[in-house]
């Protein structure tokens, strides 16, 4: 066996454990605590991979200080109440009426109960402890926009010095945010206002709707080392990997270098 087909097997089985001891750990009612008074919303857009969504959702249920989780069913094609199996009233389901990018999570962001919100990409497995250490460090510092992994791009940003922070040791600053984005109302405000000034509808944002997020807050976005992230074999596979269409990256390195112009107006880069 091919050594990628071996790693993604090993991925596969690992991921399937998980799910079954989150499962359990759910029905068990095991729960992950917060000392802090403040909710999480949580916000899943379902798209290529809706069998993630119950390994995700479990984490997020386990969790005490989660008061809601939005999923957003993004290819109406896909029965995705019929691939949900964990039960809990604090889910929303939200079928989209047609094949809807995973941008669509800003506007649900606006309908969040909570000031609060983290939104999970489909092809990672957080656990309920890295999710409350992402809250925890939202709530610490509100400014800024947080997460698990992230790329820089230099200066001025080109394909040459773009690097990938992956499992970053302490608090680390970057200019775009992966996998993972904990975040507040203001910055979903400051989002859709990029938005406008880069003369882009949200609906048409087809990939890279990180990137404006990322530089929605005050400073720039900051990943914090939470130990071995747990991701899905199919994060690199041409057919569902968005960063693996022709042209992802020339997109992306313009969007990047046009929201560091429009963060460096407002005169809250650094």
């Amino acid at each position: 066996m091919p050594v990628r087909g071996a790693i993604g097997l090993v991925r596969r089985s690992r991921n399937r454990l998980l799910h079954i001891g989150r499962r359990v750990a759910t029905r068990l009612g095991r729960r992950c605590r917060s000392a802090n008074a403040a909710r999480l919303s949580v916000i899943l857009p379902s798209y290529a991979r809706p069998r993630n969504i119950d390994l995700i959702l479990s984490a997020a249920l386990a969790c005490d200080f989660v008061s809601e989780i939005i999923v957003s069913n993004n290819d109406p094609a896909v029965p995705l109440e019929r691939m949900i199996h964990v039960r809990d009233p604090r889910i929303r389901l939200v079928q989209q009426p047609r094949r809807t990018p995973a941008s669509v999570r800003f506007d649900l962001s606006r309908t969040a109960a909570e000031p609060w919100v983290l939104a999970i990409d489909d092809d990672v497995f957080p656990s309920s402890r890295q999710i409350r250490e992402l809250f925890e460090r939202l709530l610490a510092s509100p400014h800024a926009v947080h997460g698990y992994g992230g790329e820089t791009w230099g200066d001025p940003p080109a394909e040459a010095t773009y690097r990938v922070v992956k499992r970053p040791r302490g608090a680390v600053p970057v200019d775009t945010l992966m996998w993972a984005f904990a975040y507040t109302h203001d910055h979903v405000e400051t989002y859709f206002d990029m938005l406008s000034q880069l003369g882009i509808d949200n609906a048409e944002l087809k990939s890279s709707e990180d990137v404006p997020l990322s530089f929605a807050g005050r400073g720039p976005a900051i990943i914090h080392g939470v130990g071995r992230l747990c991701r899905c074999p199919s994060e690199s596979e041409p057919s569902i990997a968005t960063w693996k269409r022709p042209g992802f990256f020339e997109h992306r390195l313009d969007l990047v270098a046009r929201c560091r112009a429009i963060q460096a107006a407002r005169g809250d880069a650094g």
